[in-house]
């Protein structure tokens, strides 16, 4: 009798999908890092920041009463960010009792994670490494401006991840011969695109790029396959976008803020544009240097190598960058303003927006802005440099095959990232005259300048320990940075929730952007108030918190007009002095019963009577509380009008 050996166990299929991860380690060791950091950093946080309010009651209403709603004063699509974290927050907060603010908190960093992942398979696409490319998925992920924007609820970061994914479809499936596989890549980038849009309108861009791409590598022929390939790329976010629209015009109604931004771009004339063109220019040149930081300065120590071989066009493209930086910094040293040029969520004060009262003391003196600007610029023609060596005047046309394949793709990705730049415009034109742009406006450049400057850099031996060097102190300021910030605002919700606890409604108090706009936004509408009840407050309370008469406030420094109430310490990792928060009473407003306490040091300024019914309060004289404070780090800090002060 025979007995048949038993064959080995064929392995199975988790084990399989094991085998075929493990060589991608590197990246798991960033993604585990960056997981990590976000155990460190309060994710779950019960507060809200600048305008992330707005989403995260969109999400609710979704979630709670099946209705998807977008407010007025909301200017991005917002549809698909709301539709992602709609999940987190029904499992998280419904069933494990988690804040819907720490919920879809947690749907960013997830998202933000994904963006890491697909800057990987960008870098793998365009021949780097798999070291490389797990120092691209770093260098994205730990950027200060892609850290403090993955624990926030803004829309930039989920949008920047369905920009790296589209673009990575679109890469994967146009730059190879057409198969089956390649038009499912395809259409995974045109789906993608079509979820970027409904996070923010300039998603609408991408297919754009991609078809400009096709036309000029002559893929996009009048013929059937010419055709077909259009059909692929924009089919879906044509239809996405007619679909929304739609909906807008007949479900929701147009947000005031979309039609505000058309009706300042007319404003603004030729005249106009063109000067924030220039502007936006060079910022996105300097910033572009900061996002391809850690990647410049693995190439820094043979920097020479990186003249060798370049073409007359390349160097003609090269000059006009230069001239690009030498103008704009010779205007920003003369104006004395150095980097972070456009801050909001990285700007002087460190890390987060500063959209409560009296901000935080400024964590970046001068010299050090000298020195991050300087940085950035050496970044900046590191980059131009590698890119204009790779140029060809015959790129485009280039076979999508063989040794092109790469630069292919890496064309492709070059015409994505312009026709973003593109996009950064429209929103600008409301911050013409106030540094031109925001911050966060240029983050969907990021992946692009790293993966390009990656790819760009293959045969110049760049010394990737300097890289990682340089991501480790991203990695610290931006964990440390972060932390303090949600800290920061943990501590002002704890004194507007202890306020309503003492009696004070929220119809009387200023706690900030993210707290007046969750508790007020609504509130307004409902009563339709036409015009803010505080008169010569901060931008918000006539933007989202209409309702409240701002007698009492938070605030980071005394206010001229106020009298303490009490004082509450915070703990921040990065300030060197002490740091607190204050409850404000203006003088005017009888104060509550048992809960008045004197200052630390000094006097707080005298009562004077209360002002008649309806009429703005008169500015009550300093009596020393508040030149305590003058000449410290409080007195850096910019204080915004108070409502008693001149327009």
């Amino acid at each position: 009798m025979q007995h048949s050996i038993p064959s080995p166990d064929r392995p199975t299929a988790i084990a399989q999908a094991l085998i075929r991860l493990r060589p991608h380690w590197p990246l798991f060791a960033v993604l585990g890092l960056f997981a990590a950091a976000a155990c460190v950093v309060p994710t779950f946080a019960p507060i809200a920041t600048t305008d992330d309010w707005a989403y995260t009651r969109s999400v609710q209403i979704l979630v709670d009463e099946g209705e998807l709603r977008i407010f007025p004063v909301v200017a991005a699509t917002a549809v698909a960010q709301v539709l992602w974290a709609a999940p987190f927050y029904a499992v998280f907060d419904h069933g494990f009792g988690i804040n819907v603010f720490g919920a879809v908190r947690l749907s960013t960093v997830v998202a933000t994670a994904l963006g890491g992942w697909g800057v990987y398979g960008l870098c793998r696409a365009l021949g780097v490494g798999r070291g490389g490319s797990a120092l691209g998925a770093a260098a994205y992920v730990f950027n200060p401006l892609t850290f403090a924007l993955s624990f926030s609820f803004m829309t930039d970061a989920h949008f920047a991840a369905m920009l790296i994914g589209s673009a990575l479809g679109y890469a994967k499936g146009l730059t190879a011969d057409p198969t089956a596989t390649g038009a499912r890549w395809t259409l995974f980038g045109s789906a993608l695109a079509a979820a970027a849009f409904l996070a923010r309108q300039q998603g609408a861009l991408i297919p754009l790029a991609v078809a400009g791409y096709l036309v000029l590598s002559g893929r996009a022929r009048p013929n059937r396959t010419g055709v077909v390939a259009l059909v692929q790329v924009a089919a879906i976010p044509a239809a996405v976008t007619v679909g929304y629209y739609l909906w807008l015009r007949y479900g929701n109604d147009v947000p005031a803020v979309q039609e505000e931004f058309f009706n300042e771009a007319r404003a603004a004339g030729w005249s106009g544009t063109w000067a924030l063109v220039r502007r936006i220019g060079f910022v996105a040149v300097v910033y572009a240097g900061a996002f391809a930081l850690p990647i410049a300065a693995t190439a820094l120590p043979r920097v020479w190598r990186l003249a060798r071989g370049t073409p007359h066009l390349g160097w003609v493209l090269f000059c006009v960058l230069e001239a690009v930086l030498l103008v704009g910094l010779t205007v920003e040293i003369v104006a004395d303003r150095w980097m972070p040029y456009v801050g909001q969520f990285v700007g002087r004060g460190g890390i987060g927006p500063p959209d409560v009262l009296g901000s935080r003391p400024i964590l970046l003196g001068t010299g050090v802005r000298q020195a991050i600007t300087w940085a950035c610029v050496t970044g900046a023609v590191v980059l131009g440099l590698a890119l204009c060596r790779r140029v060809r005047p015959d790129a485009v046309r280039g076979s999508v095959g063989g040794a092109d394949l790469a630069r292919s793709r890496a064309v492709l990705l070059g015409a994505v990232a312009v026709w973003q730049l593109i996009g950064v415009l429209p929103p600008s034109f409301h911050y013409q005259d106030r540094g031109g742009s925001l911050d966060r406006y240029l983050l969907p450049l990021a992946p692009f300048c790293v993966c390009l400057l990656l790819w760009a850099l293959r045969d110049a031996k760049p010394v990737r320990p300097l890289g990682w060097l340089v991501i480790a102190g991203f990695a610290a300021f931006s964990i440390a940075g972060t932390r303090d910030y949600l800290v920061y605002m943990r501590s002002v919700w704890s004194i507007a929730r202890e306020a309503n606890a003492l009696g004070v409604p929220n119809e009387r108090l200023d706690a900030g952007s993210g707290w007046d706009g969750y508790h007020l936004y609504e509130l307004g509408m409902d009563r339709g108030l036409g015009r803010a009840r505080t008169a010569y407050g901060p931008w918000w309370v006539y933007f989202y918190a209409k309702a409240t008469d701002s007698a009492y406030v938070v605030s980071a420094t005394p206010r001229d007009g106020y009298v303490f109430v009490f004082e509450r310490a915070y703990d921040s990792w990065l300030e060197t002095e002490p740091t607190r928060l204050f409850l404000l009473r203006w003088a005017g407003v009888p104060p509550l019963t048992q809960i008045e306490t004197a200052p630390p040091t000094g006097s707080p300024p005298s009562e004077p009577l209360p002002p008649p019914p309806g009429t703005t309060p008169e500015p009550v004289a300093d009596r020393g509380w508040c030149s305590l404070y003058r000449g410290r780090a409080w007195d850096r800090c910019g204080l915004l009008p108070t409502p008693a002060a001149a327009p």
